[in-house]
């Protein structure tokens, strides 16, 4: 068990790897059920930055196609 205090994403990603894999599934299923949107817009978010840093943008047709695929 770890006793010191996590004061980094680092250190609570460390606690992560350490749990058991179905524990892990429980916890990314939980945290998807409660921070849903806050993660869709953390991925949009990274996926757009990552993009831009390539010089690879969407075409109109994909971006079209990536916006109908957002929920309402």
């Amino acid at each position: 068990m770890i006793t010191v205090p996590i004061t980094s994403a680092e250190g609570l990603y460390g606690m992560y790897e350490a749990l058991l894999h179905d524990e892990q599934q429980r916890f990314l299923q939980k945290l998807l059920h409660k921070e849903a949107e806050r993660l869709e817009t953390l991925a949009l978010f990274e996926a757009c930055r990552d993009a831009k840093d390539e010089g690879d943008y969407l075409t109109d047709e994909e971006k079209n196609a990536f916006l109908s695929s957002l929920p309402q």
